[in-house]
């Protein structure tokens, strides 16, 4: 029997509030009490499995990363001790009774202690992979325990494990006390089933191993209405036992697929799949289409849209996916990159191409290309679908889509500092019922991680000026945060306690009236307001900065003007190579490196050779970039994120540069980045970057909101305007989201729904 003494119950009630826990925890100490004054003393011929068993306590015990008597895996005292309990006195209490169940004999004693040690074993194992909970592990005894009953009765435990979460029941069928039990075929037919519902992604992967199964037909049928795209593969591999199956499904969607998968055309039907099969679209009705990218385009619109007024009833079509898919595709090849392509045209010309489209068309060119866009052809097709509106409201042109995506629309209309505009253009109780539902629903997301519409808000935040809006979306997000900590919603008290944070705190920094919020400490990350000069520095006390030249004409011209800021010999020495240069301070307080390629010639990727070769050598030498500085256009931009190195500073010189603040984050977590919501201007750039060099060699640190004043004070007039598209750290909202986040659901605390018997 595994030791208890003082492992289970701390010495001392710390408040009134355990009180009633901590007397039935001395009701149950001195039962067990009471037991062990006839402590267990099992026959000798079974002594080895009674070790093997408290071994296997201890190993459970020690999960947490400590070999003592006492599991301590959550914040909660209460709820670890309860686990303690379940470990140690259940367990024995459970030894003892088998030991002296005179009904047993003694092979099924030994089979009965073997399979509650290779239980044990199993599920310290996956929690440390971290494959399971603790709080499955009561539900886990108390199903072994059933199944002990089952066993002695010959019967199946396929009744036991049907209800049971996939993690719990493969332990359980997996165990050796139940090895011999009939219907061991349906126990794993019922474990693949639970697999594949909790991972339906897996589905077609496990039928290609194995199709023979008699529900094979309705995971193919599920699987085409939840992965089409996947289904296809398999459905061209028409010589694999699966492809057969595919293609011989009595579902006539199923059979449809499987005649498009081998059509050389059939990817340009997919996205109408659901009319084709009810036959309110035909493949002739399609092919119309087909010769005229216009049209075909327009017919993606127009089923989207009647996609989304079907779902606004609860009316969900068969496949989704691969129509919205195909509509960024459609409106990135025929029209984003073409506009996007002529930012160096007239108007006329540029935006010639998009004359023809009306309202919805143009609204699925912004929603599906936020990544692609860049900021000027936003802004014109913005103003252009409001010259086409009839009836001048803004709330008419969601309707005219059936609010299809309007969060995103919602979330790039304040990226480029049109929110305000949007809003003001409808009536008060619309923009309410807006903004309500737009800080709704925001914790669910596909997965733990997925936090997108939440990081959206955190942005949207920071760019609303009209202060009711904000304070109704504050008070929404208040009351959901009560709502989600009512119904421990953890990942719902997560995402509202950090936006109500960092919402209050953004207020306090327009209103001085209001309190200061730490966001720092309530959010648990760095310091959000300044940096540290010695948090630059490298292990030899130097601060590294890297800049990132394209080798157009503006390129060009931008690193001319570099070497010429930097010409003062007596200040800076320069090492020059044909493909990069390294300026370094002399008799600074500070020794700061700044490194940049040359611009060279990007017909023939010379300048992206030349970023390579200098990276290589600097990290041959021992230099690691604290500060990164992004110089070229926005369709640069993603060529700079692809390389970018970790760093504590990055400035983003280009225009739109801040909707990619997710991105940079993948690769620096923790950095304080500067970027502009619209233009990006070489002026505001260059004094961006030379207040940074101008403070830091001296030894200073940065404080973000003095830089703000600062900076303004060193652009020319023509330029204030410009330099209020900026964002600074601080004012990063998003970003501050993405990382506190990170912080917090990383945090051990008892996970949702967490119970014990």
């Amino acid at each position: 029997m595994v030791s208890r003494e003082a492992t289970i119950f701390t010495p001392e009630m710390k408040n009134v509030k355990r009180y009633s826990y901590w007397l039935l925890c001395m009701l149950l100490w001195s039962r067990v009490g009471l037991a062990q004054l006839n402590e267990l003393t099992p026959d000798l011929s079974r002594s080895l499995f009674h070790n093997r068993l408290d071994k296997a306590q201890q190993d459970l015990l020690a999960t947490d990363g400590k070999a003592d008597n006492v599991l301590a895996v959550y914040n909660d005292e209460d709820i670890n001790q309860q686990l303690t309990y379940l470990v140690l006195n259940r367990i024995d209490d459970w030894q003892k009774k088998v030991e002296r169940n005179p009904k047993l004999d003694h092979n099924k004693k030994l089979t009965w202690l073997r399979g509650m040690t290779e239980l044990l074993y199993a599920f310290g194992a996956e929690v440390r992979r971290k494959q399971v909970d603790w709080s499955s592990f009561s539900m886990l005894l108390g199903g072994f325990e059933d199944g002990l009953q089952l066993a002695e009765a010959n019967q199946t435990i396929l009744p036991l494990i049907r209800p049971m979460p996939y993690d719990v029941a493969r332990l359980l069928a997996g165990n050796f006390a139940f090895k011999d039990l009939p219907g061991a075929e349906a126990v794993q037919e019922s474990l693949l089933l639970k697999y594949l519902h909790e991972n339906p992604a897996q589905t077609m992967r496990r039928l290609a191993e194995n199709c023979r199964y008699p529900f094979t037909d309705s995971l193919i049928s599920a699987s085409a209405r939840r992965r089409p795209e996947e289904l296809v593969r398999y459905a061209q591999a028409r010589q694999t036992e699966l492809g057969q199956r595919i293609a011989a499904s009595p579902d006539p969607l199923v059979k449809m697929m499987a005649q498009l998968a081998n059509d050389n055309r059939g990817q340009l039907y997919f996205p109408f799949l659901d009319q084709l099969a009810s036959g309110t679209l035909t493949r002739q009705d399609i092919e119309a289409t087909l010769k005229d990218t216009t049209a075909y385009y327009r017919l993606l619109v127009k089923t989207q849209v009647s996609y989304a007024g079907r779902m606004a009833k609860g009316d969900t079509p068969v496949v989704t996916r691969p129509l919205i898919d195909m509509l960024h595709v459609k409106g990135l090849e025929t029209y984003v990159n073409v506009i996007n392509g002529l930012h160096d045209a007239p108007a006329p010309i540029r935006f010639r191409k998009i004359q023809g489209l009306n309202i919805q068309e143009l609204y699925y060119l912004i929603v599906l290309n936020e990544a692609e866009i860049y900021t000027s052809s936003y802004m014109y097709v913005y103003k252009r679908m409001f010259e086409l509106m009839p009836v001048k409201s803004s709330d008419s042109l969601l309707q005219l889509v059936n609010y299809d995506r309007y969060k995103k629309f919602l979330t790039m209309a304040a990226n480029y500092n049109t929110l305000n505009d949007f809003l003001a253009s409808m009536s008060k109780e619309q923009a309410t019922a807006l903004m309500t539902n737009y800080v709704s629903n925001l914790d669910k997301g596909s997965s733990r991680d997925d936090i997108e519409d939440a990081v959206d808000v955190a942005n949207a935040y920071a760019s609303i000026t009209q202060p009711d809006i904000r304070a109704l979306m504050l008070r929404r997000v208040k009351e959901n945060l009560a709502h989600a900590q009512f119904t421990n919603n953890r990942k719902g008290s997560i995402i509202y306690r950090l936006e109500k944070v960092i919402m209050e705190s953004s207020d306090a920094e327009l209103d001085s009236t209001l309190a200061r919020v730490n966001v720092s400490d309530s959010l648990g990350i760095p310091p959000v307001y300044e940096i540290k000069n010695d948090q630059l520095r490298d292990s030899q006390g130097r601060i590294v900065l890297q800049m990132y030249f394209y080798g157009d004409a503006g390129g060009k011209g931008t690193f001319a003007h570099l070497l010429r800021l930097y010409a003062d010999r007596t200040k800076w020495a320069v090492k020059a190579t044909p493909q990069w240069v390294q300026i370094s301070s002399i008799g600074a307080p500070v020794p700061f490196v700044l490194f940049a390629n040359r611009a060279l010639d990007e017909e023939n990727d010379e300048d992206e050779k030349a970023t390579l070769a200098m990276m290589d050598w600097m990290k041959a030498n021992g230099f690691a970039p604290s500060i990164s500085v992004h110089r070229g256009h926005s369709y640069y931009l993603p060529y700079t994120i692809q390389k970018l190195l970790p760093s504590k500073v990055v400035v983003l010189g280009s225009c739109g540069a801040y909707h990619n603040l997710a991105d940079v984050l993948k690769t620096s977590p923790d950095a304080y980045i500067i970027s502009s919501k619209q233009v990006g201007y070489g002026e505001i750039n260059v004094a961006l970057f030379s207040y940074l060099v101008d403070r830091l060699k001296q030894g200073q640190d940065v404080k973000w909101p003095a830089m703000m004043t600062e900076v303004s004070r060193r652009i020319s007039a023509e330029k204030k305007e410009g330099y209020d598209d900026y964002v600074f750290p601080h004012q990063n909202l998003g970003a501050l989201f993405i990382k506190a986040y990170k912080i917090a659901s990383t945090k051990d605390a008892p996970p949702e729904g967490f119970t014990l018997k």
